[in-house]
């Protein structure tokens, strides 16, 4: 008697062989969702740090020198005087202010309109430019850096260290 049908067997080996192929398709494509998150995860991050070194190096170059004091960087951030304001027109105090929070250190940008300092600390207009791991200024003068600086002059370069990348910003004139 000849059969027509398919035995045990070859049914066994056709469901198995379907498995393994949907099996590896459906691998593919479920790692292909997880690196494009975590590509668009990293390209986030990585425009944050670009646009906080990009304005920051923007106030650098329209830095203005004509106070006894027209830089200081501390704990907290630095602080000083632009002509390239993001709020207001003319000269003002910019600051960057980091806060810790927990684990996280949330950079604010704060904007003085009037160069005498008599608004009080909270400033006039304030941003949350970003939230990171970690955040650090550091300024280049006579060489070497430093976590603190007061002075007329400014800095030779100023370093921000963002989650571990570093970005340097010229901004004085003597290297």
């Amino acid at each position: 008697m000849k059969s027509k049908g398919f035995t045990l067997l070859e049914l066994l080996l056709v469901v198995s062989l379907l498995l393994l192929v949907f099996g590896t398709v459906g691998y593919t494509f479920i790692s292909n969702i997880r690196g494009s998150a975590e590509l668009s995860y990293l390209t986030e991050r990585y425009i944050s740090y670009i646009s906080v070194k990009n304005q920051l190096a923007k106030q650098m170059f329209s830095k203005v020198e004509k106070r006894k004091e027209n830089f200081i960087l501390g704990n907290g951030g630095i602080s000083f005087y632009t002509v390239y304001p993001l709020f207001f027109t003319g000269a003002v105090r910019a600051e960057y202010r980091v806060e810790k929070e927990g684990q996280k250190s949330k950079l604010f940008y704060m904007e003085y309109p009037y160069m005498d300092g008599r608004l009080g600390s909270d400033g006039i207009k304030k941003v949350l430019l970003g939230v990171f791991d970690d955040i650090e200024f550091e300024a280049y003068y006579k060489g070497r850096f430093l976590q603190h600086y007061r002075g007329k002059n400014f800095p030779s370069i100023i370093r921000l260290k963002i989650d571990g990348k570093s970005f340097y910003i010229p901004a004085g004139s003597e290297l």
